[in-house]
């Protein structure tokens, strides 16, 4: 759920200011609110450098992340990191100039071993040599008074030194300028750039063992910034000084109490609505699951929105097991889920919970469907065949209507519990009815596209839906605090526009087919991958062994591609499809209290 807040003012003597944040800062409990523009050279200073130094942090490898519980200081963790990452982009460079170097040094390779310094000097001597490069055919261009060498040739092109006797002459081959170096000195000067390289990688990895003081100081350097921001951001009149900020409602007797206690003047209230509240949730362990997805999206909804992660874990551990679409991929889930969760303690329990949920559910639709590693003798052992749906199965090309039509019955559930919960929480508003002629008209789209794709017969029933809602739209859809009469004429006037986002729940349903099309691929795909490695068969051992490779090969592409699609696809019908009918616009700000570490 999301927390409720109190917005708190608190008015302080300007000499107390240090004292203030730093007793609030021990609290943790209030997110506060600039109220002026709080930017100044020192905090433009501390950004860049708590850049820079998240910058180092990603270069560095986690095998350097190791406890190393030696004295550090801040300055010298920022001047590690600034040293890192000039040493990286020294690394850069000199990669960049090496494999330019052996690029030379290949093209050189054709010219033979000589140093250009003896051509210089016989040209000063009145000798020329000039270097070309032409096709075989291409040779008898060259006038015959020339003295033509040629040093080397491939399958089709000559490389030629030519000496003329004079410096400007007219051969209509491409010229190749004298190099700079030769092959020796090249070489040479590779060699001293990978030395050079090799001694900055050791650097570098001397520099990465100090990781955990590179990241201590930029904690520190961090909460420095939410320190200085937070003291530029306070109002200031004369001698008294004073902040805004929000408080979860739980905990203001705490901060009632302490500012009784200090002497300050705070003012408790409930927020106004166009307030920049931020955002906590509390979430139950059932709903804490979904929350590594929704940090993974980087969304958090409004204050005044809809904690939706109980609703959407449900509705995603559907979409998953349908897009995955095979039981033995949730085995494979399973069981890898398993493993990491036993050998890889850092990762945190509701991920592996969650995916323990997310292949349990794949393996039970797996199971109804009967679809185990595409292979259809699998789906008829005496177990497994007693779990199958016969309406539902997946070998059977006339099931899949009834599939088509289960995805649109989940979309018209799903979007129905997103306009019921807007209804409810309008009420007792009169608007609550205008939702409820949205549910009328999901259903009645939901009919509607029986209709249109799957050839069912019109049911009568849809007259009625379409026109609860029209009903309940015009009557109730605009009503606001003024008279009945004028909200009845505004739904009137606006009665078009809904029309218009009502033809758009046509598409919102008809979204949810997706299911059936992704899942369809994903079962098409390792059925093609079967059929390869049967037709190589199993016949001797290198037949064995390449039947395996496709079948362990074809099956793992085609498990990324499904965990691609739910990416895509499934989050996608909670965070749009549903969202929308909910009217969350995941515009929230995060609950970030002021927080600092008394050293």
């Amino acid at each position: 759920m999301i927390v409720r807040m109190k917005k708190v003012t608190i008015v302080i003597k300007s000499s107390w200011m240090d004292e203030v944040l730093g007793t609030l800062g021990e609290m943790g409990v209030v997110h506060l609110h600039p109220i002026a523009p709080s930017e100044n050279n020192t905090i433009v200073e501390l950004k860049e450098k708590i850049q820079l130094m998240e910058k180092a942090i990603i270069i560095i490898p986690e095998k350097f992340d190791k406890d190393k519980s030696a004295p550090f200081n801040e300055g010298d963790g920022f001047i590690i990191a600034k040293q890192l990452l000039g040493f990286a982009k020294e690394v850069k460079r000199l990669e960049e100039e090496i494999k330019a170097l052996e690029i030379e040094y290949e093209g050189l390779k054709v010219w033979g071993r000589f140093d250009p310094e003896e051509i210089n000097r016989l040209k000063e001597a009145g000798i020329l040599i000039k270097l070309f490069r032409c096709h075989k055919r291409e040779l008898n261009k060259i006038p015959k008074q020339f003295n033509v060498n040629i040093i080397s040739e491939d399958k089709s092109t000559l490389y030629l030194a030519v000496i003329p006797t004079e410096e400007d002459i007219d051969i209509p081959l491409e010229e190749i300028k004298v190099p700079i170096c030769g092959m020796d000195e090249t070489e040479s000067i590779i060699k001293g750039k990978r030395e050079h390289l090799r001694h900055i990688q050791d650097e570098i990895s001397n520099l990465c063992d100090n990781a955990l003081v590179i990241k201590r100081a930029l904690e520190k350097f961090r909460e420095i910034l939410g320190y200085e921001e937070a003291k530029a951001g306070m109002g200031r009149e004369d001698e008294i000084s004073y902040m805004v900020g929000f408080c979860p409602e739980h905990l203001i007797e705490s901060l009632r109490e302490m500012a009784r206690k200090k002497g300050w003047a705070i003012l408790i209230e409930d927020p106004l609505y166009d307030d920049p509240v931020p955002t906590l949730l509390k979430h139950s362990k059932w709903t804490r699951m979904f929350q590594p997805v929704m940090n993974f999206i980087g969304v958090t909804p409004g204050y005044r929105e809809f904690d939706t992660n109980g609703i959407f874990l449900i509705f995603f551990s559907i979409f998953f097991a349908m897009i995955i679409g095979d039981g033995g991929y949730g085995v494979v889930f399973l069981i890898a889920t398993y493993i990491v969760g036993r050998y890889y303690k850092n990762i945190s329990r509701e991920k592996i919970f969650l995916f323990y949920l997310l292949s349990i559910t794949t393996i039970i639709w797996g199971a109804i469907t009967g679809l185990w590693f595409g292979v259809e003798s699998i789906s008829q052992l005496p177990v497994l065949k007693e779990l199958i749906i016969p309406s539902l199965y997946s070998y059977a090309k006339e099931n899949e209507s009834n599939i088509i039509h289960l995805c649109f019955l989940i979309g018209a559930l799903h979007l129905s519990i997103a306009r019921i919960w807007a209804a409810a929480k309008l009420h007792p508003s009169l608007t609550a009815f205008a939702e409820t002629g949205w549910v009328a008209l999901v259903w009645g789209i939901y009919y509607i596209v029986r209709f249109l794709l799957l050839n069912e017969k019109l049911s009568i029933i849809v007259f009625f839906l379409v026109g609860y809602w029209v009903v309940m739209l015009i009557l109730f859809g605009e009503q606001r605090e003024d008279s009945f009469v004028k909200g009845l004429f505004r739904g009137m006037t606006r009665f078009l526009i809904n029309v218009v986002i009502g033809i758009g729940g046509l598409s919102d349903i008809i979204s949810y087919i997706r299911l059936f099309a992704i899942g369809l691929a994903t079962r098409e795909v390792s059925l093609s991958f079967n059929n390869m490695a049967g037709d190589i068969g199993f016949r001797d051992v290198k037949s064995v062994i390449i039947a395996i490779f496709i079948l362990i090969f074809g099956h793992t592409i085609n498990i990324l591609l499904g965990a691609m699609s739910v990416l895509v696809h499934g989050i996608r019908l909670n965070l749009l499809e549903f969202s929308k009918h909910l009217n969350i616009q995941w515009s929230g700000i995060t609950y970030r209290p002021f927080r600092i570490q008394r050293s």
